[in-house]
This record gives structure tokens, C-alpha cells and sequence, in this order.
């Protein structure tokens, strides 16, 4: 009788076990940020782009999934899949890895944090940057402030300057990230949450991303 007391409770402490987990992976998807954006060139819808953020060990992972498909010159057919993971610890990027397609020409790039320095390496090139380099987190705009932002799809660091505006009736921020050859619109709404994106593209026209409530429901696929 008491072998089969034991057992139970060994029973019960199991399922307690199993409950909690699931419970604690409930939590960690419940931390999971996303930004999900419908993309479109020159008003016509041509893909989606998410980022998933989640915050683990002190550590940020964020992971960025593009899939776009548009004709430039009414010619000329782009195919654009993107896949990169990228890993943060107080404001500066510590890794990353990042995979993009192009009309099937695939282009690899990562880098990580080594000895103070930040290593990036790409097909062409390898550079040492300095001990906090950022990439493009439009995803926490205070992160953006920064006179030079790392490109993870292509591996070049560049400069910037950036300008914000606040609506005081509702708190939502407009910032403009000046780049050499462009700039980008960045609105965010009265909590900070990105809302949308717009930039003009030479030759192709004007890029727009607008946030959507849920996922596009599309894979990335080579």
C-alpha cells in the first residue's frame, strides 16, 4: 500500500511537472515579439517581410524572414527570399548569420563579436568593426541612433543620420534615417511600435511596408 502511495505521488509530481513546463513555454511564446509587414512596390502588393524578437538569457534573437517577387522596368522579374538571425546583448549586436536569394543567386554573410572587435564576413571581404555595431533594428527605434548601421544582407557598414519628430497629440514618433543614397521613413505609433516603413529604390520606386495584425502565413523557401 505504501509502494503504491509512492507511486501515485511520483505520478502527480510528474504531471505537475508537465504542466509547468507547458506553462513556461506558453510564457516564452507569449514573449515572442512579431512585426509583420505586407510589402509593396509602387502601391502593388509584391510579398511580406516578419521579424520575431524574443528576449532569452539577458540576450535578444531576432529573426527576419523576407519573401518578395516584382518586375523593375516592367522587364525585368526580381525574385527575393531573405532569412537572417541575429543575436543582441545591451544594445549591440553580437552575432549574426544572414541568407539571401536573388533570382537564385544566393549570398551569404555573418559576423560575430571576437576579442572586442565585431567580425563581419562575406563572400568578397572580411572587416573588423568596432566593439558595438548595430544593424537596422527599426524594431526599437532607440537603437537606431547610431552613426553607423550594419547591412546584414550585404555586410557593409554604413553611415547614417537620423531625425525625429513627435506628435504631441498622440505621442507617435516619425523618424527619417538619412543614408547615402536614399533615406528612410520610420512611423511608430504612441507606444513605440513600428508601424510602417517607406523608401525610394532607384529604378524600381517606392518600397512601402504596412504593418499587419497577423502572420502572412507564408515559409521561407529557397
Amino acid at each position: 500500500m505504501h509502494k503504491k502511495g509512492g507511486q501515485v505521488a511520483r505520478l502527480y509530481a510528474l504531471v505537475i511537472l508537465v504542466v509547468c513546463s507547458v506553462a513556461q513555454a506558453d510564457e516564452q511564446i507569449d514573449a515572442l515579439e512579431t512585426h509583420n509587414f505586407k510589402v509593396f512596390l509602387n502601391d502593388r502588393p509584391v510579398g511580406w517581410h516578419r521579424f520575431t524578437v524574443q528576449e532569452k538569457d539577458d540576450q535578444l534573437h531576432v529573426t527576419s524572414r523576407a519573401s518578395m517577387d516584382f518586375t523593375v522596368l516592367l522587364v525585368k522579374s526580381v525574385n527575393y527570399r531573405h532569412l537572417a538571425n541575429e543575436t543582441w546583448e545591451d544594445g549591440c549586436l553580437i552575432s549574426f548569420d544572414s541568407e539571401t536569394i536573388r533570382n537564385g543567386k544566393k549570398i551569404a554573410v555573418n559576423g560575430e563579436l571576437i576579442n572586442g572587435a565585431f567580425r563581419v564576413v562575406r563572400e568578397d571581404a572580411e572587416d573588423f568593426l568596432g566593439a558595438c555595431v548595430k544593424s537596422f533594428p527599426y524594431w526599437k527605434p532607440e537603437w537606431l541612433e547610431s552613426e553607423y548601421l550594419l547591412n546584414v544582407e550585404t555586410g557593409k557598414y554604413i553611415a547614417v543620420s537620423i531625425a525625429s519628430t513627435t506628435d504631441p497629440t498622440t505621442g507617435a514618433d516619425h523618424k527619417i534615417l538619412g543614408l547615402p543614397k536614399t533615406k528612410i521613413d520610420l512611423h511608430y505609433d504612441g507606444s513605440g511600435v513600428w508601424q510602417s516603413l517607406e523608401s525610394k529604390i532607384k529604378v524600381a520606386g517606392t518600397l512601402v511596408y504596412k504593418r499587419v495584425n497577423d502572420s502572412a502565413g507564408e515559409e521561407y523557401a529557397d
